[in-house]
């Protein structure tokens, strides 16, 4: 086990470094810059942008940039005149923002606290988890539900709602809440409080949610209906097994493994920030300043926001893995 972790996150290394080269690259190639698109139309004069250029290493070959970036480089330092070493990305390093000419860091602006309030992460983290927790507490038992009372009017109801959510988009999902509940019952505000711990939280957790809750409920259906075919279950009840023995120890035990599948990439993109619903339901989390990176050409923040999202997606599938060998021990490691 000890060696098959070493080994998967040996892997994530080379996996970071060529979606940071590619993501890097990318955003040098876009048209535009992070001095021409400035969000107040100031103009910036040749003189300043080249200043601003040589500040940030804009002026160095594309290997330097990249290098720099994501291992290490030397710097000087303007206050002492002396050269000092500085770590990049592979170092927890992300750079400065350029949209900040600076004054802030990526690290800043994505896990420091604004004026007391939680960071950005915080915001995209907490809202992943309800999401994630909701669609599995409901989504499991609610599939199981559905695969023991199969062709029963529990089991239709049960397929029209999952397939309907998982049909719908978080996009169109938070629309539909945010008309329903906010404009016309005038239970939540449209513009939310997030001072509030709970009454903010609950539609954008919803929305997030629901669709994963379908697909969640759809495979859990589908998992453990092929399980009750199986040869040993039909044993296990000619043996006199109790049905609720056969149902937890032998039936939703092994029909786990495809719907724990899917709940690594699940997580690791609900936990860094889903892009439609923090802007529709106005989440300040890290979804909404990618999105902003992105139109400021914010090189550095647009390859932080890649790479932390790649980071969380290894992590979530080395967790789902090693949950395999949990939840069936007949699983090698090997």
């Amino acid at each position: 086990m000890t060696a098959y972790i070493i080994r998967r996150i040996l892997w994530q290394i080379p996996v970071l470094l060529i979606v940071g080269l590619m993501t890097f690259g990318i955003a040098k190639i876009t048209p535009g810059g992070p001095f021409d698109t400035d969000p107040n139309r100031r103009q910036v004069s040749p003189s300043v942008e080249k200043i601003l250029r040589q500040k940030f290493g804009m002026d160095l070959p594309f290997w330097h940039q990249f290098t720099r970036y994501m291992f290490f480089d030397f710097v000087g330092n303007p206050k002492t005149g002396e050269t000092e070493f500085q770590w990049g990305a592979m170092g927890g390093n992300f750079g400065p923002t350029y949209s900040s000419r600076g004054l802030r860091t990526v690290q800043q602006e994505l896990f420091g606290e604004r004026s007391g309030k939680p960071s950005r992460f915080y915001y995209s983290a907490r809202l992943g988890m309800q999401a994630l927790l909701l669609a599995i507490i409901v989504g499991i038992p609610v599939g199981v539900l559905a695969a023991l009372r199969q062709n029963t009017i529990i089991d239709y109801v049960i397929l029209f709602v999952s397939t309907f959510f998982a049909s719908l988009s978080t996009l169109i999902m938070g629309f539909v809440l945010v008309i329903i509940f906010a404009v016309s019952l005038n239970w939540f505000t449209v513009i939310p409080d997030w001072t509030d711990p709970i009454r903010p939280w609950i539609l954008p957790t919803v929305a997030l949610g629901s669709v994963q809750l379908g697909f969640i409920t759809r495979l859990t259906r589908s998992s453990v209906l092929e399980v009750k075919r199986q040869d040993y279950i039909r044993t296990a009840q000619a043996k006199g097994l109790a049905d609720q023995v056969v149902i937890w120890r032998h039936m939703i035990k092994n029909a786990l493994l495809p719907v724990v599948t899917i709940l690594g990439p699940a997580a690791a993109a609900l936990l860094t920030g889903t892009l439609f619903t923090e802007i529709i339901f106005q989440v300040p989390g890290m979804g909404s300043l990618l999105v902003e990176a992105i139109g400021k050409r914010d090189y550095s923040m647009i390859t932080a926001g890649a790479l932390i999202f790649v980071f969380f997606l290894g992590v979530a599938n080395l967790i789902v893995d090693i949950a395999y060998g949990v939840i069936d021990p007949r699983i090698s490691y090997q």
